[in-house]
């Protein structure tokens, strides 16, 4: 029997140094080999609970947290703890065999898509859960793809497999079809369902179990059951045929017949895996407390450490020319904040470290902003608690304070060698709510509260309406604006009221249409001239959802402030305008002054640059843009008629049926506008029996009698 550490290193009297155990453990952490790893999946795959028993059995915590009694370590929040679900990532550092594991639990939901899309960016290798019912459902379709974006190599667990219906081979099939990856199995399970007891290890071929009585602590070897043998020798055979196309050592071995050794195998499949040529998979139930502990020896064994993946792609600041930053502690420091958390002693922000090293009290420089920034203290997170750092060296993820013209997405760096990493991508906002404060007195508070959050949380915006004087407050979905809500209400003590959310509309222009305007007006007792030419055109549909503003034979020979002031017209324009009123996308405005007379003012070019905007917009004409969303519901097969039925009869285009164990899936697309409120329907037309996920995928042309609604 294998019993893991029942007391972790940084806890046992060190000898005679004259250190402290916990300075010895730190010396030692920081000289360990480190893995940056994140555990992704769609909503209840079991994420956190495998993250729990990471904890666990690596001696970082003496108490098992579960999601379900709102007691998970790694879901703090009261949010997440009432919810049972994951709101924010959350970071944790421990120690397993010869590595320091850096790990980040993510969420799950698609309204919190943001949290994973900044935490892969970071990442050097992530665990993608899958449920061994359920196979790859929609949102681990979407975080599969942002990993694939940022090429973060991945290891594969399917997970709940003592659960009724669970099928490892199904699932297998299930992710090497839906998610077009080359999968190779390193262990399979025993038994099925109920029966599910243990994991044959193709590796070593051996069998490990896991004692109940020790919550499964206890790993027990042994030989392979007769009855598995059979096919565990099958599923050797495959993993072996499959490394040895890609590693000549394992094919010579294989060839000539002689037994592969462990070690040559594992750095064959290692070096497969940091390539991306495959994904690794293992079988397990972390909520059954099996197969855990394989999984994070993968981790080790297979998933890189951060100088493996070789040199990153930055920029430089000064003219955006391509260069490399190499991950080691002797090159300049440089270093990307991805998250900035708000504290109840002022702001975390979460930082990766590429290169070199930074000590606490020191400054760094914004090549954005060209300001220095200096960190005050340096922290190594657990959830919620911190532990005090002095120093922080490349592949290290922590989190500082101080830094006060910096967030999302910034490069911190040496002065002296600036350079720009590539800052993580956030999709656009899809609906909005107003929000005012119940008493004139609240407004200022509410409107600082709302700042914070949106510094928070990239995919939050805030703005005032112009002409309610409200505050509009954008995000991802009906649940990320609740939270919110409930925020500003339990956190900051804000006593707001609040609308009913609404879609966030966009639109863009029908066709190209210009216009040129010249005027001569008395303006505040001045008399000003000016005369623009204004162009809008239509951007292609695959084009990135923003609107463009290009100056026709490059910016005019004039001073840079009234350059400034006619772009800052046209942006406000672009902003929202016209007979509908809504920001625009998918358009370039092209801008073009003649030659600057004496007589002309810059109030006279900025009146020009607006009224020309406005004539171009009504030759253009206007189309009104919905957020679209890719949906998937779930549902059992006697309520698939109604369900269908509803769904075309709210627009949606129906892509996809498919039948998985008696269950039937309906992929397809809807506007958002169609479903607000919809799971409230959906469970009763299928009695609470069936399920949907949505995910924001752009914005489509709205039908005319929609857009009817909006015009002035």
């Amino acid at each position: 029997m294998l019993r893991l550490r029942e007391v972790p290193d940084y806890l046992r009297i060190p000898p005679e140094t004259g250190l402290t155990a916990w300075q010895t453990s730190r010396i030692e952490t920081m000289k360990k080999p480190i893995r940056n790893i994140g555990i992704i999946a769609h909503i209840d795959a079991g994420k956190t609970t495998v993250s729990e028993r990471f904890l666990y059995y690596s001696g970082k915590e003496y108490r098992m947290g579960e999601v379900h009694d709102g007691s998970a370590h790694m879901d703090w929040l009261v949010e997440e703890q009432e919810r049972g679900i994951t709101i924010t990532s959350a970071a944790t550092t421990f120690e397993w065999g010869p590595c320091v594991m850096n790990l980040i639990d993510t969420p799950g939901h698609v309204d919190f898509t943001a949290e994973v899309e900044r935490s892969l960016r970071v990442l050097d290798g992530a665990i993608g859960v899958f449920c061994g019912v359920a196979g790859v459902q929609a949102q681990s379709e979407t975080v599969w793809r942002q990993a694939n974006h940022y090429k973060v190599p991945r290891i594969a667990f399917i997970n709940k497999l003592d659960r009724v219906g669970a099928d490892f081979y199904r699932v297998l099939d299930h992710v090497s079809d839906g998610l077009s990856c080359q999968l190779l199995a390193l262990n399979i399970p025993v038994g099925t369902e109920s029966e599910f007891r243990a994991v044959i290890d193709l590796v070593t071929m051996r069998q490990f179990s896991f004692d109940e009585e020790s919550l499964g602590a206890d790993v027990i070897e042994s030989d392979i059951e007769p009855e598995m043998e059979e096919t565990a020798e099958l599923y050797r055979s495959e993993l072996l045929e499959m490394v040895s196309d890609h590693d000549e050592g394992v094919m010579e071995k294989v060839i000539e017949g002689e037994p592969v050794p462990d070690e040559l195998l594992r750095a064959a499949i290692r070096s497969g895996t940091i390539a991306r040529r495959w994904v690794p998979v293992l079988a397990g139930s972390a909520l059954g407390n099996k197969g855990i502990q394989p999984l994070l020896d993968a981790v080790v064994h297979y998933l890189p450490a951060p100088a493996d993946l070789g040199p990153i792609s930055a920029r430089k600041p000064s003219n955006g020319d391509p260069i490399s930053v190499t991950c080691s502690e002797d090159e300049p420091f440089s270093a990307l904040l991805f998250k900035v958390q708000i504290d109840p002693h002022g702001e975390l922000i979460y930082m990766r470290v590429y290169s070199g090293s930074l000590e606490k009290g020191k400054t760094a420089m914004n090549p954005r902003t060209g300001k220095r920034e200096r960190i005050n203290s340096m922290h190594r997170m657990h959830a919620n608690s911190r532990e005090n750092l002095d120093r922080t060296v490349a592949g290290d993820i922590v989190a500082v304070t101080g830094p006060r013209f910096s967030g999302t997405g910034d490069t911190l760096c040496d002065a002296k060698q600036q350079v720009l990493l590539e800052e993580p991508i956030f999709p656009e906002t899809v609906i909005s709510m107003a929000v005012e404060p119940r008493s004139s007195n609240d407004r200022d508070k509410l409107q600082e509260v709302l700042s914070r959050i949106e510094r928070e949380d990239p995919t939050f915006r805030m703005e005032i309406n112009k002409d309610t004087g409200q505050f509009v407050m954008s995000g991802m979905g009906e649940l990320h604006l609740e939270v919110i809500r409930n925020r500003l209400e339990r956190d900051f003590k804000v006593d707001a009221n609040i609308g009913k959310p609404r879609v966030a509309y966009r639109q863009t222009v029908a066709c190209e249409g210009s216009a040129t305007v010249s005027i001569e007006r008395q303006m505040g007792g001045k008399d000003h001239f000016g005369e623009a030419t204004v162009t809008l055109a239509p951007l292609a549909e695959d084009a990135e959802e923003l609107a463009e503003l290009e100056w026709i034979g490059g910016p005019p020979a004039i001073a840079a402030e009234w350059v400034q002031a006619v772009e800052d017209m046209i942006r406000s324009c672009l902003s929202g305008g016209g007979d509908l009123g809504f920001p625009f996308i998918r358009v370039q405005a092209r801008v073009q002054l003649p030659p600057i007379m004496l007589e002309t003012t810059e109030a006279g070019l900025t009146v020009a640059a607006r009224e020309a905007f406005q004539g171009a917009h009504k030759k253009a004409g206007d189309l009104l843009l919905e957020p679209l969303m890719s949906f998937q519901v779930t549902t059992p097969e006697e309520y698939f008629g109604s369900i269908h039925q509803d769904l075309v009869r709210r627009r949606a285009q129906i892509e996809k049926v498919d039948l998985v164990q008696e269950l039937r899936k309906i992929a397809g697309k809807v506007p958002l506008a169609e479903v607000f409120g919809y799971t409230t329907s959906l469970r009763s037309l299928s009695q609470g029996r069936a399920s949907i996920s949505l995910e924001p995928i752009g914005f489509s042309t709205a039908p005319d009698n929609v857009a009817e609604r909006f015009r002035f």
